[in-house]
This record gives C-alpha cells, structure tokens and sequence, in this order.
C-alpha cells in the first residue's frame, strides 16, 4: 500500500479531481488526449518560447532591487514608497487574471503574449525617462509594466503545460527556469550599465531588449488543438471545495513574502558594508538559485516526491532560510548561503503551482482555475515587500543598523511557514482520499 500512495502522489490521476460530493464539477471540459498524444515534441518549442517569456518578465521583476537600491541612493522617496512601485508592476498580474483569461479566450494565447511583450517593453522604456519623477515611475515602472506583465504570465505558465503530462513538471521547471537565469542575467547586467550609463539609460536598453526577445517567443505560444482557448468565467462551484479555499488562502498567504529577498537583499548588503556591485552578484546568485529550484523542484515533482509534497519543500525552505539564516547573515559566504537556498525555495514556489493545479484539480481548465487562484496572490503582490519596508523604516531604516530588518525578516519567514501548513492539509485530505480507496 505504501507503494501505491508513492505512485499515485508521483503521478495523480486526473479522474481523481472531481469531487461530487464537495460541489466539484468534472475540472476537464474535454477528454485529455491519448496518451501517445502526450509530450510530443511539438512542446519543447512552446516550452522554450515560455521560457524567454519568464526571461524577460520575472527577470525584469526580480532585478527591480537594483533599481530600487539606486532611486534611494538618488533619494527619490524612502524604501517602502519605493517598493510599491515593483509591488505594483508584480500584483496586476494576478488582480488581472479574469480579464486576461478573457482576453484570451477572444484572442488566443499568441496574440495575447505578444501585446503583453509590447506593453512590458514600454513600461521598462519610458520608464528611462522617469526616473527624477515618482508619480511616473508608478505609470510606467509600475502600472504599464504590470499590465504587460499579466497579459504575458498566464500564457507562458500554462500553454507548456497543456503540451505535457509525463514530463510535465520537468517542462514548467524549464518555462519558470527562464525567470532565474533571465534574473540573475538582468540583474549584473543591469548594475554594470548603471555604472557605464547611468539608470535612465539602463532602463532604455532593457525595455528594447525585452521587444527583441518576447515578441519573437510570443508566436511560438501556441496551445494543442483544441486546447487554444481559456475558460473565461469565475468557476463559482469551486468555492464549495475545500481544497480550493485552501489553496486560495495558502496563495495569498504564500505570496506576501515572496518578493522581500529580491527587494530588500540589494539594500541589506549594502548596509553590511559590501558595495553595490557585490549586492548584484548575491543577486543574480540568489536568481540562478532559483532557476535551478524551478528545474530541479519540477524534475522532483515528476520522479521523487510528488507535486504538492515538492510544493511543501519549497515553501519550508523559504521559512526556514528567512527565519534561520537571513537574520545573522552579515558575512559574504553566509549571504551567499542564504541566497541560494532561499532562492532554491522561491523558484520552486512558481514553477509548481501550475503543475499542484493539474494534480488537485485536473487539467482540462488549467488557465482558468489559475487564473482564479492568482487572483488572491494580489494583496501579497502589492503589500507583501512594501509592508516589510514600512518595518524596516519603523525600525530605524538605514540610521538603524542590521537589526532594523529583523522584524521583516521574521514576518516574510512566518508567513512562507503558514502557507507551508496549509499545502500539508491538502496533502493529507488527498492521502485520506487515497486510502479511502485502498
């Protein structure tokens, strides 16, 4: 018996997702294709164009603490009116998930990924010639950035996945490695013509780049046929599932102190006395951490633990390294340290979440039930760095030495801790489901 749970965990069925008895209707609105039909090579392509995607979006989003560390230095305004502008461009993404998800349902994933590259591109540009103003880094950095950015996520998380099924962890662990690498590449690249070029420049020369990459990757998101639209309506018998509250409240939770490393992290070590271009280096090291959490947490999801006992891991971790570690880190190799394991835990946080959603909930509405999920990660998108900036500054901020991070430090920790509880009663309610079978 204790094989079969092992199996059933690797490899969930898809007829388990419907619950009759909790309100759940079938979550496959068409039969899934035969299995030969499965990850067929047509996917890789569509698999690599997300990960250019996630190249240039979560790149741009997660190397934003750069960003952030030079307007304070130019002291635009304080730490936490600052984050709001990176929170807002990271949380209307998810505040939009409905309307993109309707968005597609009229234009297809393809059109819809490349107006999102066109709109994300803009906002890093113009934003080039915002930098003396904080009113238009919110316009450009913030709201015309985000709403590329969320015309750009939902197709590139989840038209790979509609391509794969065996393979199908590995393929998203692909989609969001892209996110780290292109973070961890954005992030020196961006210090280093910072320092050549000043900020405004800089931010000119990504927004070009990021046309030149996401609106060739845009044609290549194409779904299966018959799979190329997304279910655009609120699913409103899913609130009568328990799993699904669960899953709603744990990613609202899970997602306040998901962004507090990248945003504080170029700041902190400033404050320990390493310059700004060591802080771009644990940076990008603490990206690249994440890109091979993203890869290495999917390949786990698909041969070792599971999808949803993978997810655990990865937001234990998080807890733990913020808790533990990220307090007493005040030297380059426990920096280091900490980077990659937070950043470890961090990637495995996005690059599972599609993949805990076909193993809970089935894959025939993939888009649209993540869309409904990411509609709860808003408040955590928005508030969750800002509120661990107003504690830092109501500790002293930069005048306040180390300790002034403490408490948010152990606020992003406990939280990531909670969320983590909660993917464990999940976990259970699908063992005593399983075991009711056995």
């Amino acid at each position: 018996m204790r094989a079969e749970l092992s199996s059933v965990e690797r490899n969930p069925p898809a007829q388990d997702a419907p619950e009759t008895d909790s309100g759940l209707e079938p979550a496959s609105a068409s039969p899934p294709p035969p299995e030969s039909d499965w990850d067929r090579k047509e996917g890789w392509p569509v698999a690599i164009a997300g990960s250019c995607m996630f190249f240039v979006y979560l790149g741009l989003t997660y190397s934003y603490g750069i960003v952030q560390l030079h307007l304070a230095e130019a002291r635009l305004a304080s730490v936490s009116t600052l984050s709001f502008i990176g929170s807002l461009g990271a949380a209307i993404a998810p505040l939009s998930g409905m309307l993109i998800a309707r968005i597609i349902s009229l234009a297809g994933y393809r059109l819809t990924a490349c107006l999102g590259g066109v709109l994300l591109g803009l906002g890093e540009f113009t934003a080039g010639w915002s930098t003396k103003s904080l009113p238009a880094m919110f316009v450009t950095q913030g709201f015309i950035f985000g709403l590329g950015s969320a015309m750009t996520f939902l197709p590139a998380a989840t038209v790979p996945s509609l391509w794969f099924k065996k393979r199908r962890g590995l393929a998203t662990g692909i989609v969001y490695g892209g996110a780290g690498v292109g973070s961890a590449v954005i992030a020196l690249t961006m210090e280093s013509l910072i320092k050549k070029t000043g900020l405004a420049t800089a931010l000119k020369i990504l927004g070009a780049a990021a046309w030149g990459i996401m609106l060739p990757a845009s044609y290549f998101l194409k779904a299966p046929a018959g799979r190329g639209r997304a279910v655009s309506t609120v699913q409103w018998h899913l609130f009568r599932s328990l799993k699904f509250l669960i899953m709603l409240v744990m990613g609202a939770i899970a997602t306040f102190p998901l962004f507090v490393p990248p945003f504080l992290l170029p700041l902190y070590i400033t404050s320990v006395g390493l310059s700004s271009q060591v802080a771009a280096a644990i940076l990008a090291a603490w990206n690249l951490a994440s890109a091979l959490g993203r890869i290495g947490m999917g390949f786990g999801a698909d041969a070792f633990l599971g999808p949803v006992n993978s997810f655990f891991v990865s937001l234990t971790l998080i807890g733990l390294s913020t808790i533990a570690l990220w307090p007493f880190a005040n030297s380059l190799g426990l920096l280091i340290f900490f980077a990659i394991l937070s950043g470890i835990g961090s990637g495995g946080f996005f690059s599972l979440m599609p993949v805990v959603v076909c193993a809970v909930f089935g894959d025939g509405q993939l888009a649209n039930i993540m869309s409904m999920l990411a509609t709860s990660w808003t408040f955590g998108y928005f508030l969750g760095s800002p509120i661990a900036g107003y504690l830092f500054d109501a500790y002293g901020g930069t005048e306040g030495g180390l300790a002034a991070y403490r408490p948010a430090f152990f606020y992003a920790g406990s939280l990531s801790l909670a969320s983590a509880g909660l993917v464990m009663i999940v976990r259970l309610m699908m063992n005593r489901k399983i075991l009711a079978r056995v």
